[in-house]
């Protein structure tokens, strides 16, 4: 019985790793279920075991690479002292990780894959972020969060940049381009001070 759950759970393992980096070079679009099926040598039966439709094996990789983004996101939050260091380095995180996975975030930067997986990894991430923003904003540094606003003015233009940038041929962001993101992800979410508020 071990054997066969160890088997099945390889065979789930060797389908992702095979269309997470087919979906990465060609798109989702690109490879069909057979031909992923095929390359990761697993039985048809393996397979729909597994995933009932490509839709299902897109959504799944989805939320793998989406909780890989999110841990690498949260760790370095967590190593920031302050508010400005941790905002500032949600973006440059955030940018890095868009150019060392490049095909992966066309995957991401696509139609949002919903998946139980994919909830259950966005129930933990947001979770820990509230936990990491509710200090700052209870001492004075950062603003209120508001759900969607939060999100759209941290991480917002950097997204869209990422957008145009993985159109083109560079291999890294540049460090000025990050900061520039940075700075204005910092100005729109630092609390004003009581000075600013009254003029």
């Amino acid at each position: 019985m071990a054997g066969s759950e160890a088997a099945r759970l390889d065979a789930r393992g060797r389908l992702l790793a095979v269309a997470r980096r087919r979906f990465a070079a060609d798109g989702a679009l690109g490879p069909t279920l057979d031909e992923v099926r095929r390359e990761a040598q697993v039985s048809v039966g393996a397979l729909y075991h597994h995933f009932p439709d490509k839709s299902a094996l897109a959504a799944a990789v989805y939320a793998q690479v989406m909780t890989e983004y999110q841990a690498v996101f949260l760790a370095a939050l967590r190593d920031c002292d302050s508010a400005e260091e941790g905002i500032r380095a949600g973006v440059r995180q955030h940018l890095q990780w868009v150019a060392a996975h490049r095909g992966e975030v066309r995957l991401l930067l696509g139609d949002r894959l919903d998946s139980q997986e994919l909830q259950e990894a966005n129930g933990v991430f947001f979770a820990a972020i509230r936990d990491w923003w509710r200090p700052h904003h209870t001492y004075g540094a950062l603003v209120a969060m508001q759900p969607g606003v939060t999100a759209a003015l941290w991480l917002g233009p950097a997204q869209e940049y990422a957008r145009y940038w993985i159109t083109g041929n560079g291999t890294e962001i540049e460090a000025g381009t990050i900061d520039t993101f940075a700075d204005a992800a910092w100005a729109a979410l630092r609390a004003k001070p009581i000075e600013e508020d009254a003029q």
